[in-house]
């Protein structure tokens, strides 16, 4: 076919290709373009134009949101925020994810490259949507739906590059669909194919730029969260200009704004009860269930990526954290798990963590195997949904945001509201630098295996001071790093392929 044929080379000569992933070609979605409803970009009238129906761009859309199943999603995220922390430690003794444990990660990783493949193949497609979709001449598709699907797109990519950006810091920024290669176009298309490291500053200018598009034409709400709506890009850049700046330096007043649009927003609200948030109808015995989460799409999620069978969209990052098949990735740290237990949060002590005798099974340093913990917040495989942004998030960065503007009432009023959730008292905290402490420990309980620990504690600025801190093995690591490890190595095999790419110092 055509046009896979043509994507194919394209994507064996772009420095950020996934040909290394065994299943590449296999994770186009089932709406994707087919041999019957492809136009060629070199056939009759629509010679210029590379896609010119309704229906394909939404199909284009649909293959966007399909690059939610992608490792770096079911599975990366996590060992990266959680297993890199105080929240775990590698669990399955394979060498790349000691490596992350142990905070001494190498260029050659198979997870720093897979990641960058992941990430980078997800934006070629949406580039390709942003740049196509207005062009498309069917009346059909109307110029709303237009603008909104630029508008999705343009959230997809302004959440890859804040990922980008925080994991390996300075990266190329490609916000082009590339044209395939020839004599004719050599001198314009070659930097597109191996490009330079961006600047940092630029890269976030690209992000604030593309999510206050995406907050303008985006629709307003869904009661189906795996659409993107204007709750998650408020609370998106509320927490890039959290992050951009540094902590010392972050306008707060910014903040707040965009927080506060989330948590103002009455369709949206905490659950009554923490552990119904990842509650399923079926007990774990062993192996997980499939079965959906009984509460999905519920006014506490804002973005929710929609797991419904193998055919389509399958969970199946779950069973690489819990089950008794193999050693599972991301054990739960002693330090965690006392710190749970010596705040007397046992509510989310007890939804994030389950015992489970796995003797016979395996041994671990750690942990007896009579009383071995698994990560316990997926309950369920293949249909499984996996909550990406929720809003007890909007309510602990709008508490954070109010102390450092002085408003220590209304940050303790709003940090009470999730701590009460869990069946805690009110904050003792109250003093600013007491309520710092607090946010960041009630975010820690919170969003524990969530896959955001990592992210949080670098934004504080205390990501090494924690590690160095921690009660468990990886405290000698944490003293021992230096602050070039804060971000992740470029792959090697990318800077094999491209000459302009530099690698982060220190590696």
């Amino acid at each position: 076919m055509k046009f896979k044929v043509k994507h194919i080379v394209m994507m064996s000569i772009m420095v950020f290709s996934l040909l290394s992933c065994d299943d590449f070609l296999d994770e186009k979605p089932d709406s994707d373009i087919t041999e019957d409803n492809y136009v060629d970009p070199d056939a009759g009238d629509n010679d210029t134009l590379k896609y010119t129906t309704a229906t394909q761009a939404e199909q284009l859309i649909s293959g966007a949101y399909k690059r939610f199943e992608s490792e770096f999603w079911q599975l990366d995220m996590y060992i990266m925020n959680e297993s890199q922390s105080d929240n775990s430690y590698a669990g399955e003794e394979k060498e790349d994810p000691l490596q992350i444990d142990r905070l001494r990660i190498k260029p050659t990783n198979e997870t720093v490259k897979r990641d960058w493949g992941y990430v980078y193949t997800h934006l070629s497609d949406i580039n390709e949507i942003i740049a196509w979709v207005p062009q498309i001449p069917d009346p059909a598709l109307t110029s709303t739906r237009k603008n909104e699907i630029v508008g999705e797109a343009s959230f997809m990519r302004a959440l890859c590059y804040f990922n980008l950006v925080r994991i390996f810091g300075s990266v190329p920024l490609i916000v082009q669909d590339i044209p395939e290669i020839n004599l004719d176009n050599l001198d314009e298309v070659y930097p597109l194919i191996y490009p330079e490291n961006a600047s940092i500053e630029d890269i976030y200018v690209q992000i604030v730029k593309d999510l206050e598009y995406a907050l303008a034409n985006v629709p307003d709400y869904s009661a189906f969260k795996f659409k993107v709506t204007k709750a998650v890009v408020n609370l998106t850049l509320a927490q890039v200009y959290a992050t951009k700046d540094g902590f010392e330096n972050t306008d707060w007043g910014k903040v707040k704004g965009y927080v506060s649009a989330v948590v103002s927003d009455t369709r949206y609200g905490l659950l009554d009860n923490f552990d119904d948030l990842f509650a399923v109808s079926e007990p774990f015995n062993g192996t997980l269930p499939n079965v959906d989460l009984i509460n999905e799409h519920s006014k506490e999620s804002l973005f929710e990526i929609d797991f419904n069978s193998w055919t389509t969209m399958g969970n199946w990052g779950s069973q690489m954290l819990v089950g008794t098949d193999w050693k599972k990735f991301n054990t739960p740290s002693h330090d965690l798990y006392d710190a749970f237990t010596n705040a007397g949060d046992v509510v989310r002590r007890d939804a994030s963590i389950l015992f489970y005798d796995v003797t016979g099974a395996w041994t671990d340093f750690y942990w007896p195997s009579d009383n071995y913990p698994l990560c316990w917040k997926n309950r369920a495989q293949e249909k499984n949904n996996v909550i990406l942004f929720r809003y007890a998030e909007a309510l602990l960065l709008l508490a954070e945001a109010e102390n450092e503007l002085g408003n220590i009432s209304e940050s303790q009023r709003l940090l009470n509201l999730v701590r009460n959730r869990a069946r805690l008292g009110n904050t003792t905290a109250n003093t600013k630098e007491a309520l710092r402490l607090a946010i960041e420990n009630e975010n820690r309980f919170e969003f524990a295996f969530e896959g955001k620990r990592w992210f949080d504690l670098k934004r504080r600025g205390r990501f090494i001071t924690v590690m160095s801190n921690t009660t468990d093995h990886q405290k000698q690591y944490g003293s021992a790093m230096a602050e070039y490890q804060l971000v992740w190595p470029i792959p090697q095999n990318e800077l094999d392929l491209n000459e302009n790419l530099n690698q982060n110092p220190g590696y």
